[in-house]
This record gives C-alpha cells, structure tokens and sequence, in this order.
C-alpha cells in the first residue's frame, strides 16, 4: 500500500525533491516523501516542520539550505553601531507577555503541523487509498496555507500593506525582488536599503510608525539609497534573512553590488530611533562609499571610451560617406562627360555622313545630267535649213533667266524639243516641263510624243521651263 501511495503522491512529493531533503537534512527517504507529502511538496514549509521536531543539532542544518545567492557577510561586532540589539529588564518585562503569546502560537502551529503530518503519514501506510485521499486534502489545506508569492508579487503586497498600516511617508519600497533590486541600486551607484519585516514581533508597529515613517529620514533614505522591504513570511524575504543569519527584528541592513558581488555593508537589529539608524547610515557610507565611486569612476571612463569610440567611428564613417560622395560625383561627371562626347562624336559622324551623301547626291547628279546632255546632243536630229518649209521656231527661257532658239519640223514630237532643251549647259534640272504663258499651259509627259502641230505650238511659240524636282 505504501509504494501504491508514493506513485498516487508523485505531485506531492517527487523522486527529486524527496532526494533533495535527503541530502539536506540526512534523514530516510520514507521520512522526507512524509514531510512533502505533508507540506504538499513545498521544500521550505517541509524543512521547517521537519526542523521544529528535530533534535537542535539538526536545526543548525537549516541554516544552509538558501534557494539565493547569499550576499557576502562582512564581519559585525557585538557592540558596533551598525549591530543593536535594545535589551535591558524593563524591556524584558514589557515583552514578557507578548513573547509568550508568541512562543506559544508557535508551540501551538508546530504541534498541528507535525500532528497532521504524522497522521498523513501513517494513513499513507494503514488506510484505504480512498480514504487517505480524503484526509490527504484536509491536511494540505491545514498546513498549505495561502500561495507563496513570487518575489514581484510579495513586494508590492509589503508595499502595500506597509502603506495602509503606517501611511505613506516612509520610504519608497521598491516592487521587485530583492535581488533585481540590488542590480537597480548597484546601476545607479546606490546602497541598497533592507528592510526585513516580522510583522507580529513587538517592535514591528513601533519601528515601522516612529523609525521608518520619520519624514526626516524618509527623505534621507530615498534620496540615498534604493529602499526595499519585505516580509519574512514570503519565501524571497525569508531566504534573504537567512542569508544575513539574521537573529532579532526589526532588521535594516546596506546592501552594496549584485549578483554573487552583492556585500554586506552595514545591519541594524533591533529597534533604534530614526536619528540614531541615520547615523550609522551615514557611518557606513562614510567608510564603504569609496567602493562605489571607484566603481562609477570605472564606467565613466569606460563611457567615455566608448563615447569616444563611437564618435571616432561616427566621424569615420562621415569621412566615409563624404568620400563616397566625391567619387559618385566625380563618376557621374565622367559619365556625363563621357556622354557629351559620345554625343558630340555621334552628331559629328552623323554630319560627316550627310555630307558625304549630300556630296555623293550632287555628284551623281552632276554625273548622270552629264550623262543625259551627251545622250540628248547624240541623238538629236539636225536643225532644218533656213527658209524650209513646215518649220516650227521655240524659244525657250531657262531658269537662268537667259533664252534659247531652235527650229524644228512642225510634226517633230515635243519630246525632241525636250531633249534638246536637257542638252544645254544651262539646264541642271533633272525633272522639268515646257509650258507656254499665253494661255497657260503645262506639257505634262504624257503630251510630249504629240506633235508642235498638234499641241498648236507651228509656226512658232515662246516656252519656258518649269523645274519639277527642285
């Protein structure tokens, strides 16, 4: 039955935990699977009950058990200013029977705990499983208690809660855990002010009213340091006291640095007035402020090397870009340059090659009018003799303004008029008509193979040429 409850309480009480309280405390492993199981496998409540029934050298065993890195301990003398403890008989006899409603309570809380503890275990091992799952929650309610908070959600339920039971002019708490505060504080060069919380111990009300809530030393404290606070009943405060092995309440200490750095500077435990805290603060500062302006000296420098870095690098890469604006410039004045002569290259060649073809134009022209006058002087016919009959006289005017004058036979064609007038020197048209001005009259080609009688130009008539082609 027993190993059938251990395999139904795997939630409880796992193989990992239960060798963990093993190698904390040295006990069986039956026992420690008893006490998670009894504390629903939270690890601290289950030390703690297993601790208040253990013989005291297995309590001193406690003290190592820490979930945090713990802060380094300087050394803290009996009888220092940053060490008081207020005792004496007349303050014996006024916390006399406020202790004693204390240790009782206490006596009363760790009797039902191990009570119930011990009737989980022995009903893991006696009663039905059903059974024993019945009683099992009756016990966890009993002894779980509400959820621990995480070290976030404890701090601003200190706060809080220190705000409605003292008001609001003590110090500005900080709503993180204590170890992200030491990291805030060490970012800014601060101490960081501690501050632990019993909240029934008999100098709670009168430290936290008188002490913490001294306008004087509120303002002290929030300009000095990072302030934290928390209550030693949620995990993240009460690891932290036990890291400090603190031993009397009200607790304030100086923390300096974080992470495995993080120091003790200064502690006060016990009840002391607001101006005697602010002088041992005050003290301590004295004597442990060197560490971190040396420590802000060393950023500053690094700062500046890298401030200096950085605006090298910046002016480096201004000079940079600046070059890179010079050659883009220079490169894209050489491309225009570049393209002005391609240009200016082009439209030279393109001028070259119209002259060219203008001249080969005016050339073959010349050639071929050449041509045609040789042609036309080789096969026109003879003038007819003066005084023949069925003669026909034209006179022609150029376009050179000059005149020209030729017989032919009345029935030649005026084409062989046309040809003679391509002949002459003075005609350079390639294309032309001959046309009469009184009437008005244009020989279109398709007229010249009629005869001068018939276009009615016998005996005579006076013609001029028209230039079709220019």
């Amino acid at each position: 039955m027993a190993g059938s409850s251990m395999s139904d309480d795997a939630d409880a009480a796992s193989s990992s935990d239960v060798a963990h309280f093993v190698s904390l405390t040295n006990c069986p492993m039956d026992q420690a699977t008893f006490f998670l199981e009894a504390s629903n496998g939270n690890m601290d409540q289950a030390l703690e009950m297993y601790y208040e029934q253990a013989p005291p050298s297995s309590n001193r065993a406690a003290q190592a058990y820490a979930a945090a890195p713990s802060p380094q301990r300087a050394p803290r003398p009996a009888a220092s200013p940053q060490h008081i403890q207020h005792r004496g008989l007349l303050g014996a006899l006024m916390n006399l029977p406020v202790t004693a409603i204390s240790g009782s309570l206490g006596l009363l809380s760790g009797v039902i705990r191990l009570s119930a503890a011990a009737a989980s275990f022995i009903g893991s091992n006696l009663l039905p499983a059903p059974w024993y799952n019945k009683i099992r929650g009756g016990i966890r309610a009993i002894t779980q208690g509400s959820r621990p908070l995480d070290p976030t959600e404890a701090a601003e339920a200190f706060k809080h809660t220190f705000a409605k039971d003292y008001g609001e002019n003590g110090p500005e708490w900080l709503t993180v855990g204590w170890q992200e505060a030491t990291a805030r504080a060490h970012a800014q060069y601060k101490f960081l002010f501690v501050y632990l919380h019993s909240r029934y111990h008999q100098d709670a009300e009168a430290f936290c009213r008188q002490t913490l809530c001294n306008t004087q030393l509120a303002a002290y404290l929030n300009s000095t340091f990072v302030c934290w606070g928390g209550d030693i009943r949620q995990p993240d405060a009460y690891r932290l006291s036990n890291s400090l092995r603190t031993t009397g309440y009200p607790y304030v200490a100086l923390l300096a640095f974080s992470g495995a750095r993080t120091k003790l500077i200064a502690a006060v435990e016990g009840i002391t007035s607001a101006s005697r805290l602010e002088a041992v603060l005050q003290q301590a500062m004295g004597q442990h402020e060197g560490h971190l302006a040396a420590e802000q000296a060393d950023a500053n420098e690094r700062n500046f090397t890298r401030r200096l870095r950085e605006e090298q690098d910046a002016a480096y890469q201004q000079s940079l870009r600046d070059d890179q604006e010079r050659e883009r410039q220079r490169s894209a004045q050489r491309t225009q340059q570049e393209a002005a002569e391609r240009a200016a290259a082009e439209a030279a060649a393109q001028a070259r090659a119209a002259q060219d073809a203008e001249a080969k134009r005016i050339a073959d022209r010349a050639a071929m009018l050449a041509a045609r006058r040789v042609s036309n002087r080789a096969a026109l016919k003879p003038e007819p003799a003066a005084g023949s009959t069925g003669t026909t006289a034209l006179r022609i005017r150029l376009p050179d303004g000059s005149t020209h004058m030729r017989k032919f036979a009345s029935e030649a064609s005026l084409q062989e008029a046309w040809d003679w007038v391509a002949s002459l020197e003075q005609v350079d048209a390639v294309k032309f008509h001959l046309a009469s001005s009184f009437p008005r009259k244009v020989f279109t080609d398709a007229e010249q193979a009629g005869t001068l009688t018939q276009l009615g130009l016998a005996p005579q008539a006076a013609l001029f040429v028209q230039v079709v082609d220019e």
